[in-house]
């Protein structure tokens, strides 16, 4: 599969989350946020501190703290993880999970700071880059798929599936060009919460992104 045009971005955050983020007016890499007991964490604890242990060598350089991870496609495996409860990750229903997207070309045209992998972050079989180039290392076939778990044709496809775009520091809100989410009782939620902060972002029901 040739590099999609555009490329779009995609991070899942618990829809508690929003409300910070719209205060805020931008997304803020770990590293920069401030302790918060409201925030709801949605992903693996144990592999979150483990990544902030883990050096990127390449420009801006950092830890994983240090940048606002996307992936490249929908139906990630860590949001499998997230409907279903599955490795340590506390489970959650569909309608609290939601999607900020952006676009490669946005990140580009605001000169932001980033870095991509071919697999998994913290995978060891993972590379690293930060030229626009070498996005042709992105199994982009796999990526855009929903099927990816590994099997014996393909051991290593559930890797490459979350290959990772990460914006360092921070990212303005009006980056993120549409917001989805899993039904309309989460759309509404969403709805009001951009309402009441007077900011308009699309915002859809893309139940197709998310697992049955």
């Amino acid at each position: 599969m040739n590099i999609p045009s555009p490329i779009f971005l995609y991070r899942i955050i618990h829809i508690n989350n929003l409300e910070k983020i719209l205060y805020e007016g931008k997304l803020i890499c770990p590293a920069g946020i401030e302790k918060d007991n409201n925030y709801i964490s949605i992903g693996d604890n144990t592999l979150i501190k483990s990544r902030r242990n883990k050096t990127i060598d390449i420009s801006p350089f950092g830890d994983f703290s240090d940048y606002i991870s996307f992936y490249f496609g929908y139906r990630s495996p860590m949001l499998y993880n997230i409907q279903n409860g599955y490795n340590n990750v506390t489970k959650r229903k569909p309608e609290e999970i939601i999607y900020l997207v952006t676009s490669f070309d946005e990140i580009k045209r605001r000169n932001t700071k980033y870095v991509f992998t071919d697999g998994h972050g913290y995978h060891h079989l993972s590379q690293f880059f930060n030229v626009e180039n070498d996005l042709n290392n992105v199994d982009w076939k796999v990526a855009k798929s929903n099927f990816w778990f590994d099997n014996e044709d393909d051991p290593d496809r559930k890797r490459r599936k979350q290959a990772e775009f990460l914006v360092h520091k921070e990212l303005d809100l009006s980056a993120i060009k549409q917001i989805a989410a899993f039904n309309k009782k989460a759309v509404d939620k969403v709805t009001e919460l951009l309402q009441k902060n007077n900011i308009n972002i699309k915002i859809s029901i893309k139940s197709e992104w998310y697992y049955d």
